[in-house]
């Protein structure tokens, strides 16, 4: 999840000449979609995926060849096809994939620098390439959401500025769009043992993890090792040290009924694009004092697979978090 933040970090902060890889395009079906980013460094270490694996050895030669002409390519990989010269055999996928191959020079550097900064501040970036028919680039241009513009900058771009746009190229005006979203950020109110694995899980996954609790002896970097940071204190104390957005994910598992209700009080007047509520529907109706649960809220938490134990819990957690947040994308960009 947002491996492009990690791409963008060691594009701008590698010494080795570098190539950055792009999906830019998919005709029918492939494993990973436009947007997807690798980085080709010259000593041969790469970061992130362009497939599961199985483009990535040819994909490198052409990489030389961007490396030895400082002039970007797009490569086509046809995944359909079904002749033994082909790059369908038995792939298993049926699709059509455009790569673009950027060398990153100084002037890349200074933009996805500043892309780093923006996300780092919680900030989205809208990044468009004007492409020629070959699906070369002749402008590269970023835009904020709070619509400050730069990089290679033209006359109409403004004509072009759609936030709801989905990731990829527009063929009848030979654009490619993307948003940059900053790392999501899940916020677990509760730090006992079961905890631990939904920190660790949605860490790995890319998520900003917060963990807050009152009790010292459980809620430390000791125990949640991946955590971005540990708050201690009472609901009153926490929330004068974090504001929850819109696209916040939170999940409440105290263990304790009064603490709960209390955290709660705060928690409704903020807007989380998520809130999952450990334990039973009767439980959680108790706790919103109704005979109902809101339809904002998740309870029991989780994905109902049968989980048992708190590493399966973790995982129906993380899952259904995913699916909320794949069906937040869909619906922006409808």
């Amino acid at each position: 999840m947002k491996e492009y933040l990690r791409v963008i970090a060691e594009a701008t902060n590698t010494e080795e000449w570098s190539v950055l890889a792009t999906i830019i395009h998919v005709e029918g079906s492939a494993y990973l979609k436009e947007g997807t980013t690798m980085l080709f460094l010259e000593n041969g270490k790469t970061i992130g995926l362009i497939s599961p694996g199985c483009l990535e050895e040819d994909l490198f030669f052409h990489v030389k060849e961007v490396f030895a002409s400082g002039i970007c390519r797009t490569v086509v990989y046809d995944l359909s096809a079904q002749n033994d010269f082909s790059w369908g055999q038995g792939m298993g996928c049926n699709g059509k994939l455009y790569i673009l191959l950027e060398y990153v020079d100084e002037k890349m550097k200074q933009n996805l620098r500043k892309v780093y900064d923006y996300l780092q501040q919680g900030k989205k970036i809208l990044h468009i390439k004007k492409l020629t028919p070959d699906f070369s680039v002749t402008a590269s241009a970023y835009i904020t959401e709070t619509g400050h513009f730069f990089g290679h900058l033209y006359d109409d771009i403004s004509d072009y500025v759609d936030w709801n746009l989905p990731t990829g190229t527009n063929l009848c005006h030979l654009l490619y769009s993307q948003i940059y979203s900053p790392q999501n950020k899940l916020i677990i109110f509760g730090a006992g043992p079961d905890a631990r694995p939904l920190a660790n899980y949605a860490a790995e996954l890319g998520f900003l993890v917060t963990v807050c609790d009152w009790r010292e002896s459980l809620c430390n970097l000791t125990y949640f090792p991946k955590a971005e940071q540990c708050i201690l204190g009472f609901p009153g104390k926490i929330f004068q040290k974090i504001t929850i957005h819109e696209n916040d994910f939170v999940v409440l598992m105290t263990h304790q009924f009064k603490r709960d209700q209390e955290i709660l009080s705060y928690l409704e007047e903020q807007n989380p694009g998520y809130l999952g509520i450990l334990g039973s529907q009767h439980r959680t109706k108790k706790l919103f004092r109704q005979n109902k649960i809101p339809p904002w809220v998740s309870a029991p938490v989780g994905l109902p697979i049968g989980a048992v134990g708190p590493g399966e819990i973790a995982i129906s957690i993380v899952a259904e978090i995913i699916g909320v947040m794949r069906q937040k994308q869909r619906g922006n960009r409808r």
